[in-house]
């Protein structure tokens, strides 16, 4: 859906019959979705659908997002332009990701995608490494835990969740490996 080339000025039932069909979300997450899209930057947006939101705009919608550590790696899975920003669709996408009511395969091909920061699709020990020192923090843009120890801990996830040994997790062991984490539908879920 990120990737369409609507070109509307306003949410027209028709629009909102063809979201309602294409994601997780209900009418009236749509419409609560396109206000805040709406206000984000109301001097520039102009109720044009097409007009793309900067980071700090969409931080301002979904709060949520301001100190998750994988922020950056988010925009970059749902930003349909790979330019750091979001439009109307790109925001129904996450929404629709992260919604409850979304399919948990369908939810960790995305967070298999988030965890993917090099984007080669697979989860290498490189991708786990980053991912400990993105959960463990950063101060001063060093990590707070030191590289020996994220490699560590990388190594172990990755003996782990490394079903066919073969030195990363390509998306299908990640979803197996989720399927079986609980609390995994209710941690990887927001609705702003």
């Amino acid at each position: 859906m990120g990737n369409s080339k609507s070109n509307f000025k306003e949410l027209t039932p028709e629009l909102l019959d063809e979201y309602t069909e294409l994601t997780y979300l209900s009418k009236s997450e749509i419409v609560y979705i396109y206000k805040l899209f709406k206000q984000a930057d109301s001097k520039n947006i102009n109720n044009d659908i097409n007009y793309r939101l900067s980071m700090e705009n969409v931080l301002k919608i979904i709060p949520h997002l301001r100190h998750n550590p994988f922020r950056e790696s988010i925009f970059r899975v749902f930003s349909s332009r790979k330019d750091g920003k979001m439009g109307f669709e790109d925001l129904l996408d996450l929404c629709s990701a992260l919604s409850e009511k979304c399919p948990e395969t369908v939810r960790s091909s995305w967070a298999f995608q988030i965890f993917d920061f090099d984007g080669d699709n697979q989860i290498s020990l490189d991708d786990l490494i980053e991912s400990v020192e993105r959960l463990t923090g950063f101060e001063n843009r060093e990590a707070k835990i030191d590289r020996h120890s994220a490699e560590l801990i990388a190594q172990l996830a990755l003996d782990e969740l490394d079903i066919v040994q073969c030195g990363c997790i390509s998306q299908q062991e990640f979803i197996h490996n989720i399927s079986r984490m609980p609390d995994f539908s209710h941690t990887f879920q927001f609705m702003p």
